[in-house]
């Protein structure tokens, strides 16, 4: 086996510089970590399954296999379909976000697919409510010209991935500057590594697919915003493990993140309607 690659053990995080050890054409030792004393990588011999599972269980162990441990090509492909979803349930106007705008803009009465919005006891002030302007379509029915559905999501898949790619520069600094004031010398991450963390992150997204397929439900609300609380985790989790940052730190910088991402989409959409028609 080549050894000139670097690999992680997934118990620890140290670097190994081989995951196991061949003895001929049919014997096989998995290596164990210099550090920790444990199997460098448990995951090679396991069914692809065992590791999806505990992916979703939010184990740092299969994480560190994913992202060290295996050749994750096709991270590329992940990314465009989750950014795919995610333009679509803010396109349908059928995600948390959503209802945020819905809710920030007192959408109730435009003919919009889904109106959901959060009555709120107190009045948002004046320069948030003229932001609104350009976000929310008029007459948007089930009767309009699907050429103009079809403008309006490539406009908002513009406006979401633009929010992704702030999401992912800000998280990035912030991650940097946390490593910096720490007492050990870390490696810098890499555009790849830090793609692949993403989509991996991203991936909890997608049981938000329920609520879309379900249809209007009085549990619409609680179920998104169950699936934020659970994708926010796996974010937490998988940026820990790739800047080995303190986990309550990394929370920290994720919520300046999200909330760059959310004032980016928020103003880049009536920016891009407005500019392409």
């Amino acid at each position: 086996m080549s050894t000139n690659k670097k690999y992680r053990c997934v118990n620890c995080g140290k670097p190994c510089s081989a995951l196991y050890r061949t003895y001929g054409k049919s014997v096989l030792k998995l290596t164990k970590c210099a550090i920790c004393k444990g199997i460098v990588d448990k995951y090679i011999e396991y069914d692809p399954v065992i590791v999806m599972i505990d992916l979703v269980l939010v184990s740092k162990e299969a994480q560190r296999h994913i992202l060290y441990n295996t050749d994750f090509k096709a991270y590329w492909k992940l990314f465009i379909i989750l950014t795919m979803l995610e333009t679509y349930a803010v396109w349908r106007s059928d995600s948390l976000f959503s209802i945020a705008v819905n809710t920030i803009c007192d959408v109730n009465s435009i003919n919009t697919v889904n109106s959901t919005k959060i009555n709120i006891p107190f009045s948002l002030p004046e320069s948030w409510i003229s932001s609104c302007r350009g976000w929310i379509q008029e007459g948007r029915g089930d009767d309009t010209d699907l050429f103009i559905w079809e403008k309006d999501f490539y406009v908002q898949f513009l406006s979401t991935l633009s929010g992704i790619i702030i999401f992912i520069a800000t998280t990035h600094v912030l991650m940097e500057m946390i490593q910096s004031v720490g007492t050990r010398s870390k490696g810098s991450v890499g555009v790849g590594r830090l793609l692949r963390a993403f989509s991996l992150s991203a991936s909890g997204g997608a049981f938000s697919l329920a609520a879309l397929v379900w249809g209007a439900s009085a549990a619409r609300s609680l179920h998104y915003a169950l699936v934020a609380l659970y994708a926010f985790v796996v974010f937490g989790n998988v940026f820990s493990v790739v800047y080995e940052t303190p986990t309550y730190l990394t929370m920290l910088a994720l919520v300046v993140s999200n909330t760059a991402k959310c004032y980016t989409t928020f103003h880049m959409t009536p920016f891009l309607r407005g500019f392409i028609s």
